[in-house]
Order: structure tokens, then C-alpha cells, then sequence
């Protein structure tokens, strides 16, 4: 049985209130949110971290088997008193302990989450089965430098807060060091199984960087590993540019929440455990080469998270398919937007009242064109081109712009 987020329910949450954001009840789906600075978005991942520490703190059965509905009922029967007196009897016969009341207001305030199926949440994560993690904007890798041999042991969960990434150096250099003992022992199981850990890791290193020349050499003297990339100093992890180090801050700390110790096991981890994982403002510091596939790699690297993101980039809202998109600021949901290009979404990019001036100069020219009677080959071809470009402007994200669009269709049928 898969464990997703099927709906979130803004209640009241600073200046948002009854929204309802609806996901895939069928099957896993992302949601990128979406908005203008100060509309919300990082509130609502917050609240959404909350939520997900009742899992982490065994109180979400409590949370969502007793007191939020006991909490409803008490609210729904307020809402039916006729008299100040009948008020009083209710909130006399339902009195909450404060102990329960700041648990809800903890992990439930102005915000509740549905999933698909909730009963054995708890259980999972405490198994190392279901994973919650949240990314904040102003992450970067931390990494602690090893200083010598150390026995890492993972733990086999790790709350929504924590930071298993910070071990990776730590984590590589005992791989390592398990290596050369199983070499030594002539176990070439595990010599094989630890050589495609790092085969993986540095995949991925090629990936995000997007350069097949790289490669990750471990100096045993030092206990350090070197990025080596063609044209380049060999450098460390460490020296990695902001937007690089901040990927790699989500991917190693992904990689640790879902190793579990596996060199005690019979395989290599898969890296298929499933998950809830918040991103808040992914593109930060990203080139936009990066921008456009740090999702589809994600999810494809982590296949059973489910990862809900903010962003203002156009090029991350299309660059996977089975996402919804929210836009708080306007109180709008969209989907498919891989459908349409990263310049069709940019021209229109939050552009509710205010869109673009690029995209105003095309729907003037298109307006003088349209209207005009006699047109030379070229000006037909430019007409034929913009309104192929002008339709395509998904109305969630310029609602002017469309507007106008379809008065300019009108006046010229």
C-alpha cells in the first residue's frame, strides 16, 4: 500500500484561509505551490513540517484519530447554537485539556492533510519505511570533514528536521574503510556491492553537474575525497558553488535517510522508500540548466517521495508531468504545465493584473495585425505565429493577458 498526500486544507494560516489544494487520490502526485514573496508559501511548508513531526513524535494517530474530529464536532455544534447560553452549555460539556489543545495547536494549527491511507504512518517511520524531510531556502551542505576511521551507524529514521547529510563525508570514508577490509577478507560481495554505491554517487555527481568527466577519488591518507572534472583543480565537496552545494545538501540527505545500514543486508539500497520530502524554494541558486531538471531527477532518483516545493521559476513548474501546481497568490490550480514551453509560463509568469511588458508588446502587435486589412506574407506569418504563442498562455497564470486575448478573438471573427 502506497502513502501519499491526497488534499491539504488551509483553515486559516496568516492572511489564507479556506483553500482546499486537491491531489491525485490514485496515485502519487507532486505539488509545486506557487506565488508571489509574502503570499504564503513558505507558511504553508511550515505548517506542513508540523503536521508531518506528529508522525515523528507518535502523536498522529491522537492528532487525527481523536482530537481534530473532537475538536470539529465541538466547533460544528457552536456553529448551530441559537443562544450565548447554548454556547455555554457546549463548551462546558466539551472541555479540552490544555495539554490537548496545544498538541493541536502544535502540529495542526490552521492546517490539516489528508493521505490516501494513514493507519500505519507512525509505525513505518519509526521502521525507517517512510520518510519526512524539510529543506529550507537558505539550505547548503554541511559537511563534516572526517578526521579519522569511525564506525557510522544510521539510524533507521530521522525526523522531518533532522540533518543525516552532514555525515556523508563521514559516511563515504567508512565505505571506504569497510572496502579495503572485505578486500583484504577476499569478500568481493561486498567489495562489488560498496564499489556501486560510489558508481551511483558519482552518476548522480555527473547529473546534477552535467558533465560525464567527473569523478570522485578518495585519498585514504587524507580521509578526503576529491571531485576530479576535466579543465578543473581536483576540488572537495565542500568547495561546490551555492546552487550545486544546495542540491547536494537534498540528495545526500535523501541517500542517508534511506541507507539504513544496508551493508549489514544482502543488496545495495535502492533508494525506493517512500516519503513525503518539502523543498522551500528549490531554484535557489540554481543556473537554469539545473532548474530545469532538478525535479525530474529527484523524483526519478527518489521514486517514491512524494515532494512538495515552492518556487518562482518558470522552468521548474514544467519540467515534470505529474505534478499539480497551486498558485497561493491568486487561489489558482493548474496541471500540465509540461505542455507548454518555459517561455510561454515566463511571459505570463504571475502576471494575474500586472503581466509582462514582453508579453503586452505581443498582444498589441497581435491586436494591430489582426485588425489590419491588407497584410504582406511576413505579417501573416508573424500573426499566425503570435496567436499560436498567445493561446497557449495558461489563463491560471496571466488571467489578464487571456482576457484580452479572447476580446481580440471576438472583435475580429
Amino acid at each position: 500500500m502506497e502513502h501519499y498526500i491526497t488534499e491539504i486544507r488551509i483553515e486559516r494560516l496568516r492572511h489564507l484561509s479556506d483553500i482546499i489544494i486537491s491531489l491525485n487520490a490514485e496515485q502519487r502526485q507532486h505539488l509545486i505551490v506557487t506565488g508571489k514573496n509574502g503570499s504564503g508559501k513558505t507558511s504553508l511548508l511550515i505548517a506542513l513540517e508540523k503536521y508531518l513531526q506528529a508522525i515523528n513524535e507518535k502523536q498522529f494517530n491522537a492528532l487525527i484519530e481523536h482530537h481534530i474530529p473532537k475538536l470539529q464536532k465541538i466547533e460544528e455544534s457552536l456553529d448551530k447554537a441559537e443562544t450565548e447560553a447554548e454556547k455555554y452549555e457546549i463548551k462546558k460539556g466539551n472541555i479540552f485539556n490544555t495539554n490537548t489543545l496545544e498538541q493541536i495547536r502544535r502540529y495542526a494549527d490552521g492546517v490539516k492533510v489528508l493521505f490516501n491511507d494513514s493507519k500505519h504512518l507512525e509505525s513505518l517511520y519509526a521502521l525507517g519505511d517512510f520518510i519526512t524531510a524539510y529543506f529550507p531556502a537558505n539550505r547548503k551542505a554541511q559537511i563534516i570533514r572526517a578526521q579519522g576511521i569511525h564506525d557510522i551507524k544510521l539510524d533507521d529514521s530521522y525526523g522531518v528536521n533532522s540533518e543525516p547529510g552532514k555525515l556523508l563525508h563521514q559516511y563515504m570514508v567508512h565505505l571506504k574503510t569497510q572496502q579495503a577490509y572485505a578486500r583484504n577478507e577476499g569478500d568481493m560481495d561486498v567489495v562489488d556491492r560498496i564499489q556501486a554505491w560510489f558508481e551511483r554517487f558519482v552518476g548522480a555527481l555527473r547529473i546534477l553537474l552535467d558533465d560525464d568527466s567527473i569523478n570522485l577519488k578518495y585519498d585514504y591518507k587524507e580521509y578526503n575525497f576529491k571531485i576530479h572534472q576535466s579543465g578543473r583543480i581536483p576540488f572537495d565537496l565542500e568547495e561546490l558553488s551555492d546552487g550545486y552545494s544546495s542540491v547536494i545538501r537534498i540528495v545526500s540527505d535523501l541517500i542517508l535517510r534511506m541507507d539504513k545500514n544496508w551493508l549489514l543486508g544482502n543488496e545495495i539500497s535502492k533508494y525506493d522508500i517512500e516519503g513525503i520530502a518539502l523543498i522551500d524554494e528549490i531554484e535557489t541558486h540554481l543556473h537554469i540548466g539545473l532548474q530545469k531538471k532538478i525535479m525530474p531527477f529527484l523524483t526519478d532518483f527518489f521514486p517514491r517521495i512524494q515532494f512538495i516545493i515552492t518556487t518562482h521559476s518558470p522552468y521548474i513548474l514544467n519540467s515534470i508531468s505529474n505534478a499539480k501546481v497551486y498558485d497561493l497568490e491568486n487561489c489558482t490550480e493548474m496541471e500540465n504545465l509540461f505542455l507548454y514551453s518555459s517561455d510561454d509560463l515566463a511571459e505570463g509568469y504571475f502576471g494575474s493584473d500586472e503581466y509582462s511588458d514582453k508579453l503586452k508588446e505581443k498582444l498589441n502587435r497581435y491586436k494591430y495585425l489582426k485588425g489590419k486589412i491588407s497584410l504582406t506574407e511576413e505579417e501573416r506569418a508573424e500573426r499566425a505565429r503570435l496567436r499560436s504563442k498567445l493561446k497557449n498562455i495558461p489563463s491560471g497564470l496571466s488571467k489578464e493577458a487571456a482576457s484580452i486575448f479572447k476580446e481580440i478573438e471576438g472583435k475580429h471573427l
